[in-house]
């Protein structure tokens, strides 16, 4: 999957509420188009899940890796994927390496 956005990124205040930021947005559509390109049956999953995420970073900044999964798992929801993240019972995440662009690689698991 594409690399997301932060949380910190992925979020602005708005007339006293919360919501997507223009980058949040846009990195939705493109991991929404991943998803359709990846063409994983059309069936949404409805059990309980495991994930885990390797985060390959574009750059050596050094960075939180509890920062990333937001912006990527609300993309899943979008893309239909799964129903909602909450089906995910345990996520395991890891620092990759240095990659052009950067990528997430995901594993999901039925549990």
């Amino acid at each position: 999957m594409p690399w997301p956005p932060s949380v910190n990124g992925y979020w602005r205040a708005f007339k006293g509420r919360q919501i997507i930021s223009k980058r949040g947005r846009d990195y939705r559509k493109q991991a929404v188009d991943r998803m359709k390109e990846l063409n994983l049956n059309g069936e949404m999953l409805k059990s309980n899940l495991s994930v885990s995420l390797v985060l390959n970073p574009p750059t050596l900044r050094r960075y939180d890796i509890d920062n990333f999964n937001k912006g990527l798992f609300d993309s899943m929801s979008e893309a239909k994927f799964w129903e909602d993240d909450e089906q995910v019972h345990r996520l395991t995440i890891r620092k990759g390496v240095k990659t052009k662009g950067g990528n997430v690689e995901v594993i999901v698991k039925i549990i």
